[in-house]
């Protein structure tokens, strides 16, 4: 998936899109003690995605 900056309030932002534009929406935000986004953005996404 290739992902995008989006500017909001004069910040940018780094978003993915994983989906059916049909369905709610999810804001999934990574981090955390010794954790990253590659678990949601490799295994997560794609189930939340159908």
């Amino acid at each position: 998936m290739k992902g995008e900056l989006i500017k909001i309030r004069g910040k940018k932002l780094y978003v993915e899109c994983y989906c059916s534009y049909d369905n709610p929406a999810v804001l999934y935000l990574h981090g955390g003690p010794s954790e990253s986004c590659y678990n949601f953005s490799y295994h997560q996404s794609r189930k939340l995605a159908s």
